[in-house]
């Protein structure tokens, strides 16, 4: 299915019901769009099941529809107060599948390649038990290393004063700022940004774009980020009671199925940035330190379109065994606090993180 997880279908999607289906997590992980990096971080995959179990479990307390159904533990659907003290967790999860219609894609003579969602034009309002082809990010604040201080830094190299000038203002107005932001500053309000889903690169989209993609009404529409942002709150809130805190941003991903549901994974260390690099965003800062001219490559390379990752000419280097052992305590210990519950036998995070400036400092 992807670079970290794996999906099982057991029974397909159609336009009358949903399907089944069971994500298996794995220890693998990507940055950079890369795909599957040379190293595996041990029992990841089992910390971002439970963590993303729990967060099910507790949105759909609080009204907002999901498609879990459990997670899967020597061949039984648990719920994750069923996880016993240093049980190691579970890395299968059981989950409600929809229709994914591609978007048709459209090769050009120059050899670029444009996508066409006039199907969803042509079907909207009328689609139903469908992966909406949208991913809905929310932004609390801007960490080290978010996109953000790319944008700003290619306004401020721009030749021409006035256009520069006119670019930053453009990015802080979308801020909700009047002034350029340093890293480390929180937004006066969370705000929901959209890229593709189902593109091979993230293609940022206005919301006016998003909603022609989507396949929705208007009305349906409106419910998006409502919802993303009822999400981001929870995570949130969440964040703040264990210590999380602060949760910079995230992403969702939704369905329509008589309503919009909350899909794949969301509130983990994958999905979401929190406090000082507890995070996915550590390892993409290791790799700019150590491995410059890796990352700069990918954003060179990815612009080719699908199978990039086999040409390009710069491959990632391997975690030291060391840091790759931190990291996988660093996804165990925040899993422990998220839930409440010590399912996972390591050393608490405050330490773990501790441990881990001397490989960021």
């Amino acid at each position: 299915m992807g670079s970290v997880k794996d999906l099982e279908i057991i029974r397909e999607a159609s336009v009358e019901r949903l399907g089944i289906g069971r994500f298996h997590f794995s220890d693998r992980y990507s940055i950079f769009d890369w795909g599957e990096m040379p190293d595996h971080i041990r029992n990841k995959g089992k910390a971002l099941a439970v963590m993303a179990a729990y967060n099910f479990e507790r949105l759909e307390e609080i009204g907002i529809p999901t498609h879990y159904r459990g997670l899967v533990r020597d061949g039984e659907i648990i719920r994750v107060d069923q996880l016993e003290r240093w049980s190691g967790g579970a890395d299968i999860m059981e989950v409600d599948l929809a229709i994914k219609h591609m978007p048709k894609e459209i090769h050009g003579e120059d050899g670029t390649t444009k996508y066409d969602y006039t199907f969803f034009d042509d079907n909207r309002g009328n689609l139903n038990n469908y992966l909406i082809p949208l991913e809905i990010i929310f932004r609390n604040g801007l960490p080290e290393g978010s996109s953000i201080f790319d944008k700003i830094r290619h306004a401020q190299s721009m030749v021409s004063t006035s256009t520069s000038e006119r670019v930053l203002m453009g990015i802080m107005s979308s801020l909700g700022l009047d002034h350029v932001p340093e890293p480390g500053e929180m937004l006066p309000s969370p705000i929901v940004r959209y890229t593709t889903k189902l593109e091979p690169g993230d293609r940022e989209l206005n919301e006016g774009e998003a909603e022609y993609i989507s396949g929705l009404s208007v009305e349906q529409f409106k419910e998006v980020p409502a919802l993303a942002l009822k999400i981001n709150d929870y995570i949130t809130k969440r964040a703040n009671e264990t210590g999380l805190s602060p949760h910079w941003d995230g992403k969702v991903e939704m369905i329509y199925s008589d309503g919009l549901k909350a899909v794949d994974v969301l509130g983990t260390l994958d999905e979401n940035r929190f406090g000082d690099r507890i995070n996915k965003e550590f390892l993409r800062q290791w790799y700019d330190a150590n491995q410059p001219e890796f990352h700069a490559a990918c954003k060179e390379w990815k612009a080719r379109g699908d199978g990039w990752q086999n040409e390009c000419p710069i491959k990632p280097i391997e975690l030291p065994e060391t840091l790759s052992l931190l990291v996988s305590q660093m996804y165990m210990a925040a899993a422990n606090k998220w839930i409440g519950k010590e399912v996972f036998n390591t050393f608490e995070l405050d330490l773990i993180m501790d441990r881990l400036k001397a490989y960021r400092d």
